[in-house]
């Protein structure tokens, strides 16, 4: 595991043949003074590789000076005046390298087109490339274009994204320079990892209203060191019976939320009581005491979430508790035999959709009976008609809306 520094750096600006310095400080404890930022988190940091990013006009030949080991007067000035006439090339920028750290040069464009923001992007591909499994990466954005430096924010986050390696971005700097003038001209570096967090929590909570998956929630929950036990177990029950769509553990569930919601609305953390109403509108679906209703309830909103295969198993399964509560209410919905003789007892039309009449000569093939059939029992009867018995599923539900109210 190493930890890395991606640094994009700017054009600088001379005051009497040097490049400007601050006083660094990070916490409001350690202090550094120097021209590149880059070079004070490093001593705050003792980074193992660190990569700067920046155009063939940006201040390499004051990196060479900050991290070069022995700098010359003669190589400097070199740099300088390529770095002048924008003609830097990659292999001028070897020389970087230092005992201090590893230091990698990137050459980017502006990013004045699409073509431009392409070429950028390839290049930070080919840093995420050079990481390992487990790398610790820290991102700085202080200098150069803040176009850039949004721009490697959101490629950092797309290498992490991509990468079958386990990366994680720990720390997003930037060197306020400008509260320096008001600070005894002291510039402090503020991390702006909440940014990742944020945008974490977004994905997750994208994740819940379009698929109603709890996964990358609980994995978040998980992270937290001040997390609420019984807030995890909420939302691990409850992405749990969705998982196995077990249909009276989800009704329990639903019956005992408005409990488990007061948590959820109570917690320390801002970010989970914003979650709060996205569960409320879950529970509010699915809010049935019939269980022929709440099954119903089910596979539209499974059908919603694109779960199309328990959105069958679940209407055939509320259409026959449905039709024991019409024909059999005396009878316990659950027992098996109850549920085997009512399928033949379906009301019409309900019934030309329903029954398969497997074995006779009007045999239904795209019935709810024989499509929930052949998803339960995995056969290959139906490899051509996926399209289409998703169309189907979709006017089933609305043909029985009648049915159920």
């Amino acid at each position: 595991m190493a930890k890395i520094l991606i640094s994009s750096i700017g054009t600088g600006q001379l005051y009497n043949g040097e490049y400007k310095k601050t006083k660094y400080s990070l916490n409001k404890q350690k202090q550094c003074e120097t021209s590149f930022v880059a070079y004070a988190l490093h001593q705050f940091y003792k980074f193992d590789k660190i990569y700067l990013v920046g155009t063939n006009k940006s201040i390499w030949d004051e990196a060479y000076r900050v991290f070069t080991d022995n700098p010359t007067d003669d190589i400097w000035e070199n740099l300088y005046e390529k770095k002048e006439a924008g003609t830097i090339k990659i292999k001028d920028l070897q020389i970087l390298h230092s005992a201090q750290a590893p230091v990698y040069a990137k050459i980017i464009d502006y990013g004045l087109d699409d073509s431009e923001i392409w070429n950028n992007f390839e290049k930070y591909l080919q840093i995420a490339n050079e990481f390992d499994d487990n790398d610790e990466i820290y991102l700085d954005i202080t200098h150069s274009f803040r176009s850039l430096a949004l721009f490697s924010y959101v490629m950092t986050q797309f290498a992490q994204t991509i990468s079958e390696k386990n990366i994680k971005i720990k720390a997003i700097f930037y060197g306020m320079l400008e509260y320096s003038y008001n600070n005894n001209g002291i510039t402090p570096i503020v991390n702006l990892q909440l940014l990742v967090e944020i945008q974490e929590w977004i994905k997750a909570i994208d994740a819940i209203k379009r698929y109603s998956d709890f996964d990358l929630l609980n994995t978040l929950l998980e992270n937290q060191t001040d997390s609420d036990a019984k807030i995890e177990n909420t939302f691990k029950d409850l992405n749990n019976t969705i998982r196995m769509a077990n249909m009276a553990s989800m009704q329990r569930f639903i019956a005992t939320a408005s409990k488990k919601l007061r948590t959820i609305e109570n917690s320390q953390n801002k970010i989970i009581k914003l979650i709060a109403p996205e569960i409320q509108k879950i529970i509010d679906e699915l809010d049935h005491e019939k269980l022929s209703d709440f099954q119903f309830a089910l596979a539209k909103w499974f059908y919603k979430n694109k779960n199309y295969a328990m959105s069958y198993l679940a209407l055939f399964e509320a259409i026959i508790t449905k039709s024991i509560e019409l024909k059999e209410p005396e009878k316990n919905v659950f027992d098996e035999e109850v549920r085997n003789k009512i399928k033949g007892r379906i009301d019409y039309p309900y019934n030309q959709m329903f029954l398969e009449n497997r074995g006779k000569k009007l045999e239904n093939l795209n019935s709810i009976s024989s499509i929930r059939h052949s998803i339960a029992h995995q056969l290959t009867t139906r490899n051509d008609t996926v399209t289409q018995d998703i169309e189907r599923l979709e006017k089933f539900l609305e043909e029985f809306e009648n049915y159920f109210n």
